[in-house]
């Protein structure tokens, strides 16, 4: 304080330091793109992996914006922003890659992992001040999401395969610290309780 006020200077206000970076990500980002426009044109006298690489630092872009214009509900607007764009990613890939499979393999995966990271989402705000119990939770929607993704990948690429052991013992895994996480909120939650009576 005492130094702020001999300089004369105020720390700058978040939503200018949001500004601020987001201008600096933004100029890296279109940066990065003509450099790389440039490069693939004068290397193959075309374009060719440079609209890829554009397209990625596009969707990067677009992924942070809500949490550098948001005021509120960061968290949820970066996860509507992140079930949206994948889909039209994944299409031009796999345009531009000519490979159907890319978008197919890459929507359902990708809609695998959006409804687990929703679902993760709702269980920490639905267990707002119990972490210990929003984790052992998560770890049981993570299981079948991983056990789900595994047997999707499998379907679509023949050298894929899904190894009913290894879901196994994940999925064991995964139980035996989702327990540890009850058991941790078990013994905070009733300490919490008995220091406030």
């Amino acid at each position: 304080m005492f130094q702020q006020r001999e300089n004369g200077k105020r720390p700058l206000p978040p939503a200018e330091v949001k500004g601020l970076i987001l201008t600096l990500l933004s100029a890296a980002a279109l940066t990065a793109a003509l450099i790389c426009l440039i490069c693939d044109y004068f290397t193959s006298e075309g374009l060719s992996w440079s609209w890829i690489v554009t397209a990625s630092l596009a969707a990067a872009w677009l992924l942070a914006l809500p949490c550098l214009t948001a005021r509120k509900q960061l968290l949820q607007k970066t996860l509507v922003m992140a079930s949206i764009l994948p889909f039209p990613l994944l299409a031009l890939l796999a345009f531009l890659l000519e490979t159907p499979v890319v978008f197919t393999l890459g929507a359902c995966v990708s809609l695998i992992a959006i409804a687990g990271a929703w679902a993760i989402y709702g269980i920490f705000r639905r267990c707002r001040g119990r972490l210990w119990r929003a984790a052992g939770f998560a770890l049981l929607v993570l299981t079948p999401a991983a056990i789900a993704i595994a047997h999707t990948v499998a379907r679509f690429l023949p050298l894929a395969r899904a190894d009913l052991a290894s879901d196994l013992f994940h999925s064991g895994i995964s139980l035996v610290l989702s327990s540890i996480c009850f058991c941790l909120d078990c013994l905070t939650h009733h300490q919490g309780g008995a220091e406030n009576p």
